[in-house]
């Protein structure tokens, strides 16, 4: 996730103008456990990862942990293995990716992202990525754990992505040899820096692209002590005031698959070496990932999810 400055574009838009998700059931979501998050944004985050580099041995050490929780939250992995390999710039990457078959239609599907690569070592200083992107990461699992018991009705792929701070590398080389047809995914749910809500700010990307995805945020529970804001994606801005190109999600919108970006603004800690996890707030983190499983949830629970060719143009504000 890049550098992007503070003014940007809102929605005002009530939900009701597009109507509410039609769902087939309602079931009370479970509650995200925080004390697991926090084990595992430790792990990704300590220096025996040095910082998780692309293509560097931490990385592969952060490679190795995502498959063992994959494996240990009951995933299944793909007919090839847990891993994909690219090679990209010269350098080999591995997506790391897991299933859960869905019990009603099964051949439909969302797929959740957050990348596992950080900076490595810079100048002999270890850039730990605590929010960026071990939160992510540890969100990817822990919703992974969440939905063994909580089976649902479309198929679910996550997918820890490598090489995104050397320019999104995996995510493209994932959507350039998807493992199932991209118009069977209904959704790309992405999570990159989802724990440093310092402001009490956690942003909702991509609705004034998918605005059919309004009403279906907006239904969510309202967590303690964050405040969601739909922003950060107006077409008609350019460069770092638009987050829409600068995550994972990018790949997927390229290819025309609707996406859910959630993301903080940044912080001092941000690409620093102090970007370690006792900087982060664990009740804060705890409801922005409970956010991410509602909403994965919900999208579940649509008798047919279709978030493509909503309509465009929706009225915004600016952010104060």
């Amino acid at each position: 996730m890049k550098l992007w400055a503070i003014v940007v574009a809102g929605l005002t838009l009530a939900g009701c103008a597009y109507g509410a998700p039609i769902v087939a059931q309602q079931v009370q979501p479970a509650p995200v456990n925080v004390e697991r998050l926090m084990t595992d944004v430790r792990a990704l985050s300590a220096d025996e990862m040095e910082g998780r580099g692309f293509g560097q041995p931490g990385g592969d050490r952060a490679r190795d942990y995502v498959v063992a929780a994959f494996e240990a939250a009951g995933l299944e992995p793909l007919a090839s293995g847990w891993l994909k390999p690219f090679t990209a710039r010269g350098t080999a990457g591995e997506n790391v990716v897991g299933v859960v078959r869905g019990s009603v239609n099964p051949d439909q599907w969302i797929v959740v992202t957050a990348h596992y690569d950080h900076e490595g070592i810079q100048n002999g200083q270890i850039y730990n990525g605590a929010d960026d992107n071990a939160s992510g990461t540890a969100a990817l699992i822990e919703l992974a754990r969440l939905l063994r018991d909580h089976p649902p009705r479309q198929s679910v792929m996550f997918v820890a992505l490598d090489g995104e701070e050397a320019g999104l590398l995996g995510a493209r080389a994932f959507v350039a040899d998807s493992p199932v047809p991209l118009d069977r995914v209904v959704l790309n749910i992405n999570l990159d820096m989802v724990s440093r809500g310092d402001n009490g700010i956690l942003w909702v990307v991509g609705t004034r692209l998918y605005p059919a995805l309004i009403p279906v945020i907006e239904g969510l529970p309202q967590q303690p002590g964050i405040e969601r804001r739909f922003g950060y994606d107006d077409p008609a801005v350019r460069g770092r005031n638009n987050w829409v190109n600068l995550s994972d999600q990018a790949a997927f919108h390229a290819r025309g698959v609707p996406f859910v970006f959630f993301s903080v603004d940044d912080h001092g800690d941000y690409h620093q070496p102090s970007d370690d996890a006792e900087r982060i707030d664990a009740a804060w983190y705890r409801g922005a990932v409970q956010t991410a499983w509602e909403t994965l949830m919900a999208v579940d629970r649509m008798d047919n999810p279709q978030f493509r060719g909503s309509p465009v143009g929706v009225p915004a504000t600016t952010k104060p």
